[in-house]
């Protein structure tokens, strides 16, 4: 970048300064005080692509508030400077011999790290007044996390007890995490999920088996276990529940619908499965159980996940969960298991779209769903990648692999274990999972495992040209009981964007 030295430029200023002061008064000059910049722009910035900054005059900053693409570094190496506009100053910045020195726009500027510039008055220049000079400081933010991919972060550990199957629900401002340890279940909780501290309580009460499903409600907890419903108020101390009547198979799902909210549950009546639904409100009064309609056959009858999204005015839920016996389809002359998804409005339940080869989630024992970021993710026990649907559930494709799991590369080298620095999800088989809204969290807890194995594709050594694979054996390796989390870096942009490029 091409600079014109200030000194110059200076003592033109201090002569027209000492002719002007011998003229007559009327013909004094008044030179501006003003040592501010008024406007600043950058050249467009890849496809065309105009950045907003802001001046922060009391401050002295110059900067971008929505922070360019990772990886823009490559791009404001070398960039001009469109606007950098003063009433009647002199901008300058330090040269290589540290001298102040005006600024020529029409080169091109390094801007990959902070700029230093300084607007000097033209009675600064002239020496009447050197106090008016304001200095500036020219940042250009750049994400340095992608902000399409999905951040893991170690949350903390909890009791290696932990080994079995566990479910968690959030209730009453704490999480409660419930697993059985020997012949008791036991249930651990945790009243923030910032940093987890969980402290293990044994369950009383009739209830002493993991519940295939726990609903969470507003002052109870409602689960099944061994086609009977048991409710709770402090999750710890569970009683048989005579609000439902005959075989209860397991809760669905709930759903707001205006001011109340709607429990659905599948019973079992003369061989037959059954949708059911009752008001939360009716069972502090009167229980009324409401007949849906009858259970397709291929609807999901375990580990059944659900969760609600808002269309229009309504909200809706969409739920997935293992199938018995699993629906098959045909791809390549071969049966592939599949996940179906169903959706509910509050009067139906309607199995959304049709599985095909190429818009297919693949069968889970213990699949869970998510609405994240305005879309619908599915993942399950293997932990190979996350399945996502723009459409409702509708169909479903393989997410990219930048919204994917913190999973070790095995062609490096071979661990034993999974830690917090080397971690590796595949495998895996106990687990929970609960979401943050508020701060955009995904939290995944881990039981503590033994001798985890997998089957991964590798591309074949010989047959690297024409992309061949072959599968590898990987593992086996552990874990400790443990808690991680995730959160897309665009709504961590969205939620903290002042600190959005760092």
């Amino acid at each position: 970048m091409r600079i014109k030295f200030l000194s110059f430029i200076a003592s033109f200023f201090m002569v027209s300064f000492v002719i002007t002061s011998c003229l007559d008064d009327d013909n004094n000059i008044e030179y501006s005080p003003d040592a501010t910049i008024h406007a600043f722009s950058l050249d467009t910035i890849g496809y065309g692509i105009t950045y907003k900054f802001t001046i922060d005059q009391q401050k002295g900053e110059i900067y971008n508030v929505d922070s360019l693409p990772v990886h823009a570094d490559t791009i404001i190496d070398k960039i001009l400077i469109k606007t950098l506009t003063t009433v009647s100053g002199v901008i300058t910045m330090k040269d290589k011999a540290n001298e102040d020195s005006i600024i020529n726009i029409n080169d091109s500027i390094d801007l990959r790290s902070p700029i230093k510039i300084k607007v000097w008055s033209t009675e600064a220049l002239a020496g009447i007044s050197p106090d008016q000079v304001k200095e500036y400081t020219i940042t250009v933010r750049v994400h340095k996390h992608d902000p399409d991919s999905l951040k893991w972060n170690y949350v903390g550990a909890m009791q290696n007890e932990i080994v079995n199957e566990q479910k968690t629900i959030e209730f009453d401002n704490k999480f409660l995490t419930y697993s059985k340890v020997g012949d008791h279940l036991k249930v651990y909780q945790n009243s923030g999920v910032s940093s987890w501290t969980a402290a293990g309580v044994n369950t009383e009460g009739d209830l002493n088996v993991l519940p295939n499903s726990i609903l969470p409600l507003d002052g109870v907890i409602l689960a099944t276990a061994n086609n009977k419903v048991y409710e709770s108020t402090d999750g710890i101390n569970w009683i048989i529940s005579t609000k439902f009547s005959g075989e209860v198979n397991t809760f669905v799902s709930k759903l707001k619908i205006e001011n109340e909210t709607k429990i659905t549950y599948i019973k079992t009546e003369e061989g037959k499965r059954y949708f059911y639904s009752m008001l939360e409100s009716q069972l502090l009064n009167q229980p009324t159980e409401t007949l849906i309609e009858e259970v397709d056959e291929r609807f999901p009858v375990d580990n059944i996940s659900y969760t609600t999204f808002s269309k229009g005015k309504n909200n809706q839920n969409i739920i997935v969960g293992k199938h018995e016996p699993a629906i098959e389809i045909d791809i390549n002359n071969k049966k592939v298991p599949v996940t179906i998804s169903w959706g509910y409005d509050g009067k139906t339940w309607v199995e959304l779209g049709a599985a095909t080869a190429v818009a297919y989630c693949p069968a889970f024992d213990n699949p869970t769903i998510i609405y994240y970021n305005d879309l619908f993710y599915i993942f399950g026990d293997k932990f190979d990648s996350f399945y996502v649907s723009i459409n409702e559930g509708v169909a479903w494709k393989k997410a990219s692999k930048k919204f994917s799991f913190p999973n070790y590369d095995w062609s490096e080298s071979n661990i034993t274990e999974s830690t917090e620095e080397k971690p590796e999800f595949r495998g895996r088989k106990k687990y929970s999972v609960i979401q943050d809204t508020e701060d955009e969290f995904i939290y995944i807890l881990f039981s503590k495992e033994e001798n985890i194995t997998f089957t991964e594709e590798v591309e074949k050594e010989e047959e690297k040209d024409i992309r061949a694979t072959e599968p590898k054996d990987r593992g086996p390796y552990r874990h400790d009981s443990e808690v991680w989390r995730a959160r897309l870096n665009q709504l961590w942009f969205d939620l903290d964007p002042e600190h959005a490029g760092q």
